[in-house]
């Protein structure tokens, strides 16, 4: 009987105290300014490598040496989101934490998507044409590396106040 009133009180107040009750008082909140600086540098090396890849895709390389480097690229870029915090209570953090999450979505989609019509290019000279034209990870690079700047250069909020 006191397991159905403690789930009446929980139902009553609603799911949201009851996730509370269950998650917060056992797990210590992690920084997420610390976890967003973290992602973030990773990424920005990262670009290097990925403008790379696109590089030798854009000169029709040999996708069986692309490949090789560009696949655990895009898992990566994927990865790192994964990490990304779900949400920050901090407007500046969720703002940089979407930017961040943004761009890794994009870096992991150019790289793939480029990988693939490198794959395909050899069925119409269309497609050999547009292979020749990719340029670069684009804005998306820009805004990682403006948002890791932005994390660099501020004081995590613990040592702020």
């Amino acid at each position: 009987m006191a397991g159905l009133r403690s789930w009446m009180a929980g139902w009553l107040r609603g799911p949201e105290a009851v996730l509370a009750d269950t998650l917060a008082p056992s797990t210590p909140r992690v920084d997420d300014r610390a976890v967003l600086r973290r992602a973030a540098a990773e990424a920005v090396i990262l670009q290097d490598r990925a403008e790379a890849v696109l590089a030798d895709v854009r000169a029709h390389g040999h996708l069986g040496l692309i490949a090789p480097r560009g696949g655990p690229l895009v898992r990566r870029f994927f990865s790192l989101r994964d990490e990304l915090p779900r949400g920050c209570a901090d407007p500046d953090d969720e703002r940089l934490r979407h930017v961040i999450d943004v761009a890794l979505h994009s870096h992991a989609l150019v790289v793939s998507m480029s990988m693939d019509l490198l794959a395909h290019e050899w069925r119409s000279q269309r497609l050999a044409d547009v292979v020749g034209r990719i340029e670069g990870l684009g804005a998306a690079a820009v805004a990682l590396d403006a948002a890791y700047a932005e994390l660099s250069a501020q004081l995590p909020h613990s040592l702020a106040t």
